[in-house]
């Protein structure tokens, strides 16, 4: 067994069948990559060094893939954006056809809070952060939950950003400068995912209001952290904040990935 244990096994990169399939497997090799760091570290061979830097190409190119394959299905929620329901790169659906919502706040709401924990249990960033606010979210504590996710969102902003006062992301950037040689129709809907999500964040979420101004549509993070806010902060607000942070938490992950297969693909040739 030990001496089993002296070498990586190469990762066989899987038959996709379904978009979300390469997160699935992504998730897989993740593990794995955990447990062939243990063996790196005993037996640092060139050959281990090898096989483990192409487990994990194939890893960061499983979430590059996966994103830009979601881009294509996710073009037809840009529509729900002005609404401030900014949908990750997942295929979405509901299932509660002729279910009589009057808008649709009414019914992302319903559904998002149904489902809460199979959209948001998952996502893998901000620690206990992030769970405080899940749990102020499950307990009714709507202001704290909101206060949580604020920071969260600042702190995306500059995981993935390159802010010069005009635009927040540099998703075209890396998008202009990928080695992925096909973007076909998805680079569209990422700039117009960019734009739009840059435009709400600095029109609403951080707009400068003051006490004597109408109530914003939008919830705005002045108001509510300099005490302004006129009405109840609702589970619509704190939804539409969570979206937020995944759709910016997937955005992050599919940045660094592209940036990962490039440095990986150099250090392989």
């Amino acid at each position: 067994m030990e001496e089993i244990n002296k070498k990586i096994k190469p990762y066989k990169y899987p038959l996709i069948f379904d978009s979300l399939q390469y997160f699935e497997a992504a998730n897989a090799l993740a593990q794995k990559i955990e447990l062939d760091k243990k063996i790196l570290d005993k037996y640092p061979t060139d050959d281990n060094k090898k096989v483990f830097k192409v487990n994990l190409l194939i890893y960061h190119s499983l979430i590059a893939n996966g994103t830009m394959m979601n881009g294509a299905i996710a073009e037809s929620n840009l529509k729900y954006q002005e609404d401030g329901w900014f949908i990750w790169l997942q295929n979405y659906s509901f299932y509660i056809l002729g279910a009589p919502f009057k808008n649709t706040d009414e019914e992302f709401t319903y559904w998002f809070d149904t489902n809460f924990d199979m959209y948001f249990g998952k996502v893998d960033f901000g620690g206990r952060y992030f769970l405080e606010a899940i749990n102020n979210y499950k307990s009714g504590q709507y202001y704290s939950c909101v206060c949580g996710l604020f920071p969260l969102i600042e702190y995306l902003e500059r995981r993935i950003s390159k802010f010069d006062g005009e635009s927040i992301f540099h998703i075209k950037k890396a998008l202009d400068e990928s080695r992925v040689k096909d973007l076909s129709g998805y680079k569209k809907y990422f700039e117009e995912f960019e734009s739009n999500l840059n435009k709400f964040l600095k029109d609403n979420i951080y707009a400068i209001s003051a006490e004597m101004e109408a109530e914003p549509k939008f919830i705005c993070r002045n108001r509510v952290l300099h005490g302004i806010f006129t009405r109840d902060i609702n589970k619509t607000d704190c939804l539409k904040l969570f979206c937020i942070v995944k759709s910016m938490a997937q955005f992050a992950n599919w940045l660094h990935s592209l940036e990962e297969i490039k440095r990986l693909s150099e250090e392989l040739k």
